[in-house]
C-alpha cells in the first residue's frame, strides 16, 4: 500500500537517478579506456624515420624541391612543421636519444669484451621502445630498430622499470641507407612490427666528406628511401590506411658551410618534421613552434601510450580535424 501511494511522485525521481547512473556509467568505461571517445585514432601501427644531418635548406626547406621531390610529394599528403627545431645538442650522439626519449637525455658510455670489443651508449630515459612495448605490454618483436651494421653501438635506457627487457630488436645489417632500406622492408613484410624506426646514416657521412655533389645525391637516396617506405606502407594489406610515418633529423649543418655542424647557428638547429597517415591533416603547414623532443610524445598519442619522462608535449595540431 505504501508503494502504491508513494509511485507517482516517487517515479520520477528514480528515472533521473536511473538516468544519471547511466552517466556516470558511461563516463567510468571511458575513462577505464584511457582515452575520451573524440580522441579515437585510426592509427594502428608508426614508422619513424630519421635523416642524419639533412640541413633544411636543402630538404623540405628548398622551395625548388631539387634534392627531396618524394618528401615535398608527401608533405602536400601529411603534415610539416615550420618551425621545427633541435634545441639543444646539434650532434648525433645528444639528438638521436633526445628523439627517442622525447626529452634531452643524458648518455653513458661503456666498452669492453661484451660489447664486442667497442663502445655502447645508453640513453639514461627511458626510449620510446620501451614505453611502447611496457605501456602496451607488447613483444619485443612488435618493436624494431632498423639501422646501419654490422653492430649497433646506441642502446636503449637502463632505467630503473625500463631497461633491457623492453628494449627493441635491432636490425642492424648494411652500410648505405639503400641496403638498409631493404633489411627494413624485409622486416615490415615478414613480421608486421607495429612500431618500427629506420635510420638513414650516410647524408651526415658524405656531407663530412667535404663533397657537396655526394652530400646532395645521400639527400636523393634517403628522399628515395623515405618515398619507398610509404609505398610499400600502402601497399601492404596489414599497414595500409592505419599507419602513420614520421620523417625527422637529429641536426642540420653549418649555415654557412655544409661540412660540418655543432652550434646553434641557424642551420645546425632548424630540422623537419613530415607527418603523414590517417590522423594526420592533409597539406597542413602548422607554425606551432616544435622540438625533435615532441615526436615521442605524439607518437604515444596514436599508438595509446604515455612517455611519462619526456618533456615534449604532442603536437596535436597537426591531427585531421575529422
Amino acid at each position: 500500500m505504501t508503494r502504491n501511494h508513494l509511485g507517482p511522485w516517487f517515479r520520477p525521481g528514480l528515472r533521473w537517478v536511473r538516468c544519471l547512473a547511466g552517466c556516470f556509467l558511461v563516463a567510468l568505461l571511458l575513462v577505464a579506456a584511457g582515452h575520451p571517445a573524440a580522441q579515437a585514432y585510426e592509427t594502428k601501427h608508426v614508422v619513424l624515420v630519421i635523416v642524419d644531418g639533412l640541413r633544411y635548406s636543402e630538404g623540405l626547406g628548398d622551395p625548388e624541391h631539387r634534392y627531396a621531390p618524394r618528401m615535398y610529394g608527401l608533405s602536400r599528403q601529411g603534415a610539416i612543421v615550420e618551425p621545427f627545431l633541435n634545441d639543444g645538442y646539434t650532434y648525433t650522439a645528444r639528438a638521436i636519444p633526445a628523439i627517442l626519449s622525447g626529452a634531452w637525455t643524458e648518455v653513458h658510455t661503456v666498452s669492453g669484451s661484451g660489447c664486442t670489443g667497442g663502445e655502447i651508449t645508453y640513453s639514461e630515459l627511458p626510449t620510446l621502445f620501451e614505453y611502447y612495448r611496457k605501456g602496451l605490454s607488447r613483444p619485443e618483436e612488435d618493436c624494431r630498430y632498423v639501422l646501419f651494421g654490422p653492430t649497433s653501438p646506441w642502446k636503449a635506457s637502463l632505467a630503473p622499470g625500463y631497461g633491457p627487457r623492453y628494449w627493441p630488436v635491432y636490425d642492424d645489417l648494411g652500410t648505405s641507407d639503400l641496403e638498409v632500406w631493404a633489411e627494413a622492408k624485409r622486416v615490415l613484410a615478414a613480421d608486421h612490427p607495429s612500431l618500427l624506426v629506420l635510420y638513414l646514416a650516410r647524408v651526415d657521412h658524405f656531407a663530412h666528406t667535404a663533397s657537396w655533389a655526394y652530400y646532395t645525391r645521400a639527400i636523393e637516396m634517403a628522399d628515395s628511401v623515405v618515398g619507398l617506405v610509404w609505398d610499400f606502407l600502402q601497399s601492404d594489406p596489414f599497414y595500409a590506411g592505419t599507419t602513420t610515418m614520421m620523417v625527422t633529423n637529429d641536426h642540420g649543418r653549418h649555415t654557412d658551410d655544409f661540412k660540418t655542424h655543432g652550434d646553434d647557428c641557424e642551420g645546425c638547429r632548424t630540422v623537419q618534421l613530415l607527418a603523414i597517415g590517417p590522423d594526420i591533416e592533409p597539406g597542413l603547414v602548422s607554425h606551432v613552434p616544435r622540438t625533435i623532443c615532441d615526436v615521442t610524445p605524439t607518437i604515444g598519442e596514436l599508438l595509446g601510450f604515455k612517455a611519462e619522462k619526456s618533456t615534449g608535449s604532442v603536437m596535436r595540431e597537426i591531427f585531421s580535424s575529422d
